[in-house]
């Protein structure tokens, strides 16, 4: 099975169908909560129990990302949720990572002497379609 290495340039990610202008990087990981099922009276495990699924993710935007400031604002839990779409693109390749139902956690702003500034949205989704 051949590596596909996506391409920054080529890529785009989207919250709500509005391309993230200035976006550095986007990074998510996907876990699940498991747990060992015992036998008694044996030193191995039987099998394993899978729970939750829980997908975090972070964004790297140069100065501001306008659509997320004004998620991050919103009181109420509606208007706060969008969807994150990252079209992942290499030549004729592509994939498509679909976040649902996103939430914002936080945003940090950093700014060196050497740079501009680069916001980092936090977010979590409830779950993490691939196509």
């Amino acid at each position: 099975m051949a590596i596909t290495v996506w391409s920054a340039t080529e890529s785009k990610v989207m919250v709500d169908q509005t391309v993230i202008e200035g976006l550095q990087s986007i990074e998510y990981k996907v876990s699940r909560s498991r747990a060992d099922i015992l036998a008694i009276g044996q030193p191995l495990r039987q099998g394993v129990e899978y729970g939750v699924k829980v997908v975090n993710g972070k964004l790297s935007v140069k100065s501001c990302c306008p659509p997320l400031d004004e998620k991050l604002s919103k009181a109420s839990m509606a208007e706060a949720k969008f969807t994150l779409q990252a079209q992942l693109k290499k030549g004729d390749q592509q994939k498509t990572a679909t976040f649902q139902e996103c939430y914002l956690d936080d945003r940090d702003f950093t700014m060196d002497v050497n740079g501009v500034g680069i916001a980092t949205y936090t977010f979590t989704a409830t779950d993490l379609q691939e196509s």
